[in-house]
């Protein structure tokens, strides 16, 4: 009978180590997380466009937009004309945080937690020097 609650009792303590990272990371569904979208917007890569010397000089458009810790941002494109790359891009520092390329990828989004409070910014790239409209949304999750 002792091995039987000494198992019980582990299982408790796993249930609730599980629970308390769940409302500390935000993962849970439990967590009442709201869901913002904080851009959704159309647009057109041109040739005119800024173009980015550090990935083969493509085209891209930028939205820029704030978020917090543990924020979960994804960022969901659609385009006509071009083959699309999307980058999240820490706007103090320049770092690339993510890629999301939906050749090498199963996901539909660029999906990212964000680690501390800042601006961020959700670049669209044209590969292989296209041109074409698109349909950019980025969502948090807080």
């Amino acid at each position: 009978m002792k091995y039987a609650e000494s198992i019980f009792q582990r299982f408790l303590s796993a249930i609730f180590a599980v629970s308390l990272l769940s409302i500390i990371c935000g993962c849970g569904e439990s967590n009442g997380g709201k869901m913002t979208r904080v851009i959704d917007e159309s647009g057109t890569i041109t040739s005119t466009d800024s173009r980015d010397p550090h990935h083969s000089d493509f085209a891209y458009d930028a939205f820029e937009f704030v978020a917090g810790p543990f924020d979960q941002v994804s960022v969901e494109v659609e385009a006509v004309g071009f083959s699309p790359l999307l980058k999240l891009v820490e706007v103090s520092t320049g770092a690339v945080l993510a890629e999301w390329d939906p050749e090498y990828s199963a996901d539909d989004a660029l999906n990212y937690t964000i680690a501390a409070n800042g601006s961020y910014e959700a670049r669209i790239y044209a590969l292989e020097n296209g041109t074409g409209n698109y349909d950019i949304a980025v969502i948090l999750k807080h």
